[in-house]
């Protein structure tokens, strides 16, 4: 009998060792997950993108043992795909383009995108398995760095504990001023230097998450101001005019666009809508940030998991991205995300066949082939 679980899980990766220890993050990665896919049955699915596996080594689907996640879908990207595409001088591995192949062949009504070394708190593991998600929002969460060696072989029940001594910085959400942010901290101070309200946010009491609904009340105002003729120019119109044509309009949303590769948590229509994340080769850095900006912009309200809830990210060495040559700087990107968000483009960048799904891509279900 079939059945349609309620969050797909989607993530992307191939089995080249990235960051080091890769497979023991993996495994790690199984386990933490598995943990709640035995806990709360049908409720979580996972959709596994192999993203141009290296034909050296063992596919993701062979290389670890999925079972205890239950309801596992592998869709693998062949090189060939990958290189009829994008050609030899792109990355080896396009994330994006592999998490929408695993969002789009997801079944949940809700999609979780993690990263492999990516572990919510068990609090928000709960929110979604207790089903109390809302439709019309997405769902970010500040990404905490920890040392990994403490947690490497902890039982699962230890890990989130052993995880959260060992925290050394938190990426938040923009705040009103320049302050960075990502910032240095430990298990004491992360309420304190996490993500904060901000004017218009409502913090629901049962969930513990800020429902921003004031920032999409002076987006959808703004759409509307700018409608009026500019013979009714007073001088606070004139002001308002010059944030609003600002390449930095985006900021005054306070979006949580920082490191939101690693957890977006948002309905399935939402990416349907937007037409997934951007498919491209031609940038690497900040893609993710489009992904939040650009759900938004199609009229999803944002709402963020505030401290203590969290997600944990297994710290790895990034040294794989020192030769990425990236063809556009962060004040390029902000510049077109301020045009999305003034309507100047759309929110869409890709088509309708998005995460591939026109290509005939080798899947297995539960290790069936092609189900």
């Amino acid at each position: 009998m079939s059945y349609s679980p309620y969050c797909s899980i989607a993530f992307t990766n191939r089995n080249d060792g990235y960051g080091g220890d890769l497979e023991r993050r993996i495994e790690r990665f199984i386990e933490y997950y598995g943990y709640y896919a035995k806990k709360f049955p049908g409720i979580f699915e996972f959709v596994i993108c192999d993203y141009n596996p290296p034909a050296d080594r063992p596919p993701l689907r062979e290389a670890f043992n999925w079972s205890e996640c239950g309801d596992v879908t592998h869709v693998v990207v062949p090189q060939d795909t990958h290189l009829s595409r994008y050609g030899t001088s792109a990355r080896k591995m396009l994330d994006y383009i592999g998490r929408n192949v695993a969002i789009r062949r997801g079944r949940g009504e809700f999609t979780l995108v993690v990263n492999q070394d990516i572990f919510p708190s068990d609090s928000i593991m709960l929110e979604i398995a207790g089903k109390r998600l809302s439709s019309r929002h997405f769902f970010r969460a500040d990404r905490c760095d920890f040392d990994f060696e403490p947690c490497r072989n902890v039982p699962i029940q230890d890990f989130e504990a052993t995880a959260l001594d060992n925290v050394f910085c938190v990426h938040r959400r923009h705040r009103p001023s320049d302050e960075p942010i990502s910032v240095p901290a430990q298990k004491g101070d992360l309420v304190a230097k996490g993500s904060g309200m901000e004017l218009g946010d409502f913090r629901d009491g049962n969930s513990g998450a800020a429902y921003c609904h004031g920032a999409a009340l002076i987006w959808r105002n703004d759409r509307q101001l700018r409608l009026l003729p500019s013979t009714l120019d007073t001088r606070e119109m004139q002001v308002w005019r010059e944030q609003f044509e600002s390449d930095r309009y985006q900021r005054g949303f306070f979006l949580h666009t920082n490191a939101s590769g690693d957890f977006i948590l948002a309905p399935r229509a939402a990416f349907d809508a937007i037409f997934g994340m951007p498919e491209t080769a031609d940038f690497y850095m900040h893609l993710d940030a489009y992904a939040i900006v650009q759900l938004f912009a199609a009229g999803y309200e944002q709402a963020i998991y505030l401290q203590p809830h969290r997600v944990f990210h297994a710290d790895h060495d990034r040294s794989g991205r020192n030769d990425a040559n990236e063809s556009m700087s962060w004040s390029e990107h902000e510049r077109e995300l301020s045009r999305i968000l003034r309507g100047d483009r759309g929110y869409r960048f890709n088509g309708p066949d998005w995460g591939l799904i026109d290509e005939n891509l080798p899947t297995w279900r539960n290790d069936v082939p092609g189900e």
